[in-house]
């Protein structure tokens, strides 16, 4: 079905909602995002996540956090470490750290030594709360089908005090989640996003769509790869939450390419935050087939 905006008629199919990583990082930005999420918040008495959001919002959010904060030890001063990441970093190679300094270097204060503490004392705090940012953003129990090791894991303090956040480095030679039961638990499902993901014209498939297929097809001959993360789990990442919000009629994404599709198969209300707020939030209902679990 196509998108439709969001207005004040909508009556949701159920009081639940199923949070994707892309909404926990867009609480950390400005109002144009935050004021539409809370407006779709208000539609629903309960909000869920899966724990292996935890993990990509380490990636996303606290890894850059991490680096600002190196930064400005680094220059001991707010404007050096804005000027260098606006000017001197490469951006095509760092997208992630140049878009999030808009969002968490925060220009508080009336010099650049107040500007300076403020924000290296905001970033703390956000390091140490750490992945305890999604939890606290949703109510409990968390979807847990992966159990994955990294999402307990979080922040991590170095002798020195400084708070860190590690990439991931598992490998199927040390077993540290479930991530292959939950997808041998969910063949049936991850088959039919294959499935359908093959269908699409080549024109329309976006690059992590195509990645998805090709690991499905990987995992569906040796689900162990999947413990391999830079090359298994990571690659699959926006699936993995999508099967993980089986119970949920109703999912809340950024990103459209990948949910709209993953929602359809799942037979999920699709709730879409676009970049742009003059689209406001669109919903895409569902077609009332449900995967063959």
């Amino acid at each position: 079905m196509p998108f439709e905006e969001l207005n004040e008629d909508h009556a949701p199919p159920s009081p639940e909602l199923f949070l994707d990583t892309s909404i926990h990082c867009s609480k950390l930005k400005g109002p144009l995002f935050r004021e539409r999420i809370e407006d779709v918040f208000r539609l629903f008495t309960w909000k869920s996540t899966s724990t292996y959001t935890k993990v990509e919002f380490g990636n996303v959010v606290l890894a850059q956090a991490e680096y600002y904060l190196r930064k400005l030890d680094e220059f001991d001063c707010f404007d050096k470490t804005l000027d260098f990441i606006g000017n001197v970093l490469p951006h095509r190679l760092h997208p992630k750290k140049v878009t999030w300094s808009f969002n968490l270097l925060k220009a508080n204060g009336v010099n650049d030594a107040e500007r300076t503490e403020r924000a290296r004392l905001y970033l703390r705090r956000l390091m140490k709360l750490g992945v305890q940012f999604v939890e606290d953003l949703c109510d409990r129990p968390l979807a847990d089908g992966t159990d994955c090791y990294w999402a307990k894991r979080g922040v991590h303090k170095r002798r020195d005090g400084r708070l860190t956040w590690k990439t991931p480095i598992c490998k199927r030679e040390k077993k540290r989640c479930r991530v292959d039961e939950f997808f041998n638990e969910n063949q049936s499902v991850f088959k039919q996003i294959k499935v359908a993901i093959d269908a699409l014209p080549d024109k329309v498939k976006s690059i992590q769509l195509r990645s998805f297929s090709e690991v499905i097809g990987r995992a569906l001959e040796d689900p162990t790869v999947l413990l391999d993360y830079r090359s298994g789990c990571i690659r699959l990442a926006d699936a993995i939450i999508a099967v993980d919000s089986l119970s949920h009629k109703n999912m809340f994404s950024q990103n459209d390419a990948e949910s709209e599709l993953l929602t359809k198969i799942l037979g999920q209300d699709f709730y879409y935050l676009p970049p742009n707020p003059d689209k406001g939030v669109l919903v895409q209902l569902a077609i009332d087939n449900p995967p063959d679990c």
